[in-house]
């Protein structure tokens, strides 16, 4: 259970990640994971730009070569070597996306709250994801805040038959693991990718029984749509 008081330096510390000490890795608070059956409330780090970011409001295409296959060791994704990725314009634009750089990104904390939907299936559904109007730097359109990132950090115990099923737009990308399981970069419409932890054991080195860090970072970049969307049968707790 994560303490109000929890910075995210410590947060990914715990999730095997060796951070680097620097004031951006460091916040006042996080809040915790509270279950009420039949509800899951978890925390979410957001950072909110402004339209004008070069990787925001770009161009708009699917982009699978954005990140690497495995996590950096401060717990962030890592932008991927000698590649011209088509919606991002480039590693030091990119690598402001989840971590915080005065002037440029405002990071706030919130919560999601997954509904178990049948037994042992857990469900976050919003094709209206717009978690931080009238706050950051504000709406930057249609009385809307388009233009932030988000960060989820928990774990779980694998048990055969797990799957993931994720439907959104823009950028999600997820690891298990500390490895890429999960890749919907780019702008785009609302898109579905399911996994089944099964079929991808040994690519992630996943073992039943073992519990395991699940890291998913979002980005919504464009406007008019926000959709956040996914159902797991992970039983998702807070690290």
């Amino acid at each position: 259970m994560l303490r109000p008081s929890l910075t995210l330096a410590t947060l990914l510390l715990l999730s095997g990640a060796a951070l680097a000490t620097d004031s951006n890795d460091v916040y006042d608070e996080l809040c915790e994971c509270k279950f009420v059956p039949p509800k899951l409330t978890v925390p979410v780090l957001i950072r909110d730009f402004h339209s004008s970011h070069p990787d925001f409001e770009y161009r708009i295409s699917e982009d699978y070569d954005i990140v690497t296959d495995t996590l950096g060791n401060d717990g962030r994704p890592v932008y991927k070597p000698k590649t011209k990725s088509y919606t991002t314009t480039g590693k030091a634009n990119f690598d402001q996306w989840y971590r915080d750089v005065p002037g440029v990104n405002i990071a706030i904390t919130k919560n999601l709250e997954l509904t178990e939907v049948e037994p042992g299936l857990w469900e976050y559904h919003s094709d209206h994801f717009f978690p931080i109007n009238n706050e950051g730097f504000g709406n930057s359109f249609n009385g809307r805040n388009y233009h932030f990132t988000l960060e989820m950090h928990l774990k779980f115990t694998y048990v055969p038959g797990t799957s993931f099923t994720f439907t959104g737009d823009d950028d999600l990308f997820l690891y298990i693991n500390n490895k890429l399981a999960v890749n919907i970069g780019g702008v785009h419409d609302a898109l579905t990718r399911t996994i089944h932890l099964d079929e991808m054991a040994e690519q992630l080195g996943i073992e039943v029984g073992e519990t395991y860090n699940f890291d998913l970072f979002f980005a919504e970049r464009h406007t008019v749509e926000s959709n956040f969307q996914f159902q797991t049968t992970m039983q998702l707790e807070c690290l």
